[in-house]
């Protein structure tokens, strides 16, 4: 049984232990076309084992930021997943996080996860979400856009002065991809 909690003092600890490993077997392809902007897919010549970082936050700041959500999703009492959503600029929430356990992917924790951030970005009267993922994360950008999510920004340098891009060519470096997803307004 999948179940949602928000963050809080007793269960803290949980806290970025998701085994956030996942393997990569695509590269995102960015086209631009009359409509707007559009991925394909392309096939690695070898899939490679990738590692998000843990999210860094101070669970006590987390707790007790009224700006901010978070929520950790269970499965038959394990931990399945994390999510972190934030009040940001222009009428918009940011989810800053999200992440589902190796051991529980395409079991719908990360759907169930984002409806809670759907559910708190409107009770907080926001126009809609904003996500940032890169060109390395293929199955991120899937997933943002079968849950409705539209590609409206695109930003080849964001990364570019981190230390782990810049020893690499600049056409490989990492590409931000930005999607949105609004609410219908009563």
């Amino acid at each position: 049984m999948l179940t949602i909690l928000p963050l809080n003092q007793e269960n803290r600890g949980k806290f970025n232990q998701v085994d956030a490993h996942f393997l990569a077997g695509d590269r995102v392809l960015l086209r631009v076309t009359h409509k707007g902007f559009s991925l394909d897919y392309t096939s690695l010549p070898v899939a490679e084992w990738r590692t998000l970082k843990p999210y860094p936050a101070d669970t006590e700041k987390l707790i007790s930021d009224v700006n901010a959500a978070c929520y950790l999703a269970f499965v038959d009492g394990q931990q399945a997943g994390q999510c972190v959503i934030r009040l940001g600029s222009h009428q918009l929430c940011e989810l800053v996080d999200i992440r589902t356990d190796s051991r529980f992917r395409r079991q719908g924790v990360a759907s169930h996860l984002l409806n809670a951030c759907i559910e708190w970005a409107q009770k907080e009267g926001r126009a809609g979400i904003r996500i940032e993922t890169t060109d390395e994360q293929p199955v991120a950008c899937q997933f943002l856009e079968n849950c409705g999510f539209t590609l409206g920004g695109v930003d080849r340098l964001w990364h570019s002065a981190l230390p782990e891009q810049v020893k690499r060519v600049p056409a490989t470096r990492e590409t931000v991809l930005v999607y949105y997803h609004f609410f219908e307004r009563m």
